[in-house]
């Protein structure tokens, strides 16, 4: 019963922290925004990350979309525009992996298919 109730009180708090790490980003930049969506999926759906792991993440994810949304406004061709958001991407990723252990960041790896923006991809979406 006593883990039980720590488990449940140390969920609460990682949810409370991750929530006021983004809310003390600026909520009307997008890119700010996005890093905060894409924290919570990691959170939700990789166990057993701890609440300095997530500040670390939130960190590295608020880089990778800032860089992206200059690398789309830059007016370079489209071309480029892919080559720099992939090569963001495996920055991002790499950054990750030095965060998560080795089975967290298999857990990662095997979240749901991620297209070029960053947003999962659905069915329709492909």
């Amino acid at each position: 019963m006593k883990t039980l109730v720590t488990l449940f009180l140390t969920a609460v708090l990682a949810t409370y922290g991750i929530n006021s790490l983004a809310q003390s980003s600026s909520t009307t930049d997008p890119s700010q925004q996005l890093a905060a969506k894409k924290t919570q999926q990691i959170q939700d759906k990789v166990t057993g990350v701890s609440q300095d792991q997530l500040t670390k993440i939130l960190v590295a994810e608020q880089e990778w979309a800032k860089a992206r949304q200059t690398a789309k406004s830059n007016g370079a061709s489209d071309a480029t525009v892919k080559s720099q958001l992939k090569t963001l991407r495996e920055d991002r990723d790499a950054k990750i992996k030095g965060i998560l252990t080795a089975d967290q960041y298999a857990q990662y790896q095997s979240m749901e298919k991620w297209d070029h923006t960053g947003y999962k991809q659905n069915e329709n979406n492909k």
